[in-house]
């Protein structure tokens, strides 16, 4: 009886924060935000949402090769830039209209700055990575994040991480390292680390962690937290920290009148896949949707053969199928464990009958 209860208790809340509005004066349920994942609206949305925000992301790197008269930093900034003007109307409405509170809920103030911190700081070391290395080394260190992340997801979120876990992390950083073909694998092995390599390493692994940081905290606002709220901190601090990099570096540059559309649709696709990533953390564990990230890296090869003429190799081409193989492991997984969750409530209600 007490676990029948209990799992009642969840269910009732659950269906609590699915029907909760923006509002400034959050209900008792609310006013606590749990690590507990709210009932998604049908099986797999999560998930889906995880891929979307992939695809968003992977269009946002194509226009990223497409725009050539600005630095990769001034980029970013350029997307926050947009992203907080696209938002900070959104944010305005709802506070007069629906009476929300800019802050976020009770106690998650300090929590909403972090992200916005951590993501966009997290954002400028992948930056500086590419930069300094090569972009399949980069692209290599900073997917570490996989890893990372279930273990801080872990220790942070009490989330499992089972033998599964540690197989589909495997699986993953085999295919990107296949992809990316990092020369500290593939060659050059014997050659020396001179200053700018390792300053380029140090920020991958530095962008690895702060990633990792940010699913985590992300998921730890959950659902009490507007996502649109969640990305405005993210665009705000973004903004702030990249315009002071450009202006400390003092490489400000005008963009091209023919790549102003680029430019703009940089922070268009940013804040829909930035929506789509925090919805998606909302109903899925944080390690999942690490190792669901990695399709980003599949789809811009597809786009490069497309858009660029940048013909994958055998091996690239074994990495994506290592990638796609993940996906459907962490499917197949997610349609199992709901399965056995519904036996298992079934067989709670016969006992309660009983």
């Amino acid at each position: 009886m007490s676990a029948v209860k209990q799992e009642n208790e969840i269910i009732l809340e659950s269906s609590s924060l699915s029907n909760l509005n923006l509002s400034a004066k959050p209900s008792s349920v609310s006013a606590k935000p749990s690590s507990v994942s709210a009932k998604p609206p049908f099986l797999g949305f999560g998930i889906l949402c995880c891929i979307i925000s992939g695809l968003l992301f992977s269009f946002n790197a194509l226009l990223v090769k497409m725009i050539f008269s600005i630095t990769p930093i001034q980029m970013f900034a350029s997307r926050c830039f947009v992203q907080f003007c696209i938002l900070l109307p959104v944010v305005t409405y709802g506070r007069y209209t629906n009476n929300v509170d800019i802050t976020g809920p009770p106690g998650m103030f300090k929590l909403l700055v972090t992200r916005g911190i951590v993501g966009s700081t997290g954002a400028l070391l992948l930056y500086l990575a590419v930069a300094n290395l090569s972009l399949g080394d980069a692209i290599t260190i900073s997917f570490s994040n996989v890893v990372i992340t279930a273990l801080i997801a872990f220790i942070c979120l009490g989330e499992s991480f089972t033998l599964v876990d540690g197989l589909l992390c495997v699986l993953t950083l085999g295919g990107v390292t296949l992809i990316a073909q990092p020369s500290f694998i593939f060659g050059d092995i014997g050659s020396e680390l001179d200053t700018k390599k390792i300053i380029g390493i140090l920020c991958g692994v530095g962008c690895a962690i702060f990633s990792a940081f940010t699913f985590v905290i992300v998921r730890k606002l959950g659902k009490d937290t507007p996502a649109v709220l969640n990305i405005l901190y993210y665009s705000f601090a973004g903004s702030l920290v990249n315009t002071c990099v450009v202006g400390v570096t003092d490489t400000f540059q005008l963009p091209c009148y023919s790549e102003l559309l680029y430019v703009f649709l940089l922070g268009v696709l940013g804040v829909s896949a930035q929506i789509f990533l925090t919805i998606g953390l909302q109903y899925e564990r944080a390690g999942t949707f690490a190792v669901l990230r990695s399709l980003q890296i599949v789809v811009v090869f597809v786009l490069q053969v497309i858009f660029l003429n940048d013909i994958p190799t055998l091996l690239s081409v074994a990495g994506s199928g290592l990638i796609f193989l993940t996906i459907v492991i962490v499917a197949i997984r997610k349609l199992y464990n709901h399965k056995r969750q519904q036996k298992s409530l079934s067989n709670l209600s016969e006992d309660k009958s009983q």
